[in-house]
C-alpha cells in the first residue's frame, strides 16, 4: 500500500463504497475561468473546465453534535445556512474553490468554502449550498 494522501485517502473511500452502497458518489467540478475583455460586447470570454471524482456528502441535523459544528469546526468563520452540506472529494485534477460548482448525484451546487486536507492537493473538504 501506497502512504501517498491521494492513495490513503481513495482506498477509504473504496473500502466505504464497498460496505455501505450509495454513499460514495461520483462528482464533477466545473470551474469558470474568466477570459479577456470585449469591449465591442462589454463582456469578459469565459472558459469551463470540469474535473471529475468522487465525493461523500456529510449530512445531518443543525443541531450541536449535526452539521452545523461540523461546519463551525471546520470552517470557523464561516456562517452555515440551512442547505449547506460538507463534502469530502478525492481524486481531482483541479482544487475546489470558492463559486466553482460541484454535482454530485445529479445535484449541483455551489461551492461556499473549500479546504485542502493536510495540504496534499488530493483530499478536500468543501461546503456546498
Amino acid at each position: 500500500m501506497s502512504t501517498t494522501v491521494a492513495a490513503i485517502a481513495a482506498e477509504a473511500f473504496t473500502a466505504v463504497a464497498a460496505e455501505v452502497s450509495g454513499v460514495v458518489q461520483s462528482c464533477t467540478l466545473t470551474k469558470v475561468t474568466q477570459g479577456a475583455y470585449n469591449p465591442t460586447t462589454g463582456q469578459y470570454s469565459e472558459t469551463m473546465t470540469t474535473a471529475t471524482g468522487r465525493a461523500v456528502i456529510a449530512t445531518g441535523g443543525t443541531v450541536e453534535g449535526g452539521i452545523a459544528s461540523t461546519i463551525k469546526d471546520m470552517f470557523p468563520t464561516y456562517v452555515a445556512g440551512p442547505a449547506d452540506v460538507v463534502m469530502f472529494l478525492i481524486e481531482l485534477s483541479a482544487a475546489p474553490k470558492e463559486n466553482d460548482k460541484i454535482t454530485v448525484g445529479g445535484v449541483a451546487r455551489t461551492i461556499k468554502a473549500a479546504g485542502d486536507i493536510v495540504g496534499a492537493g488530493a483530499l478536500y473538504v468543501v461546503i456546498a449550498t
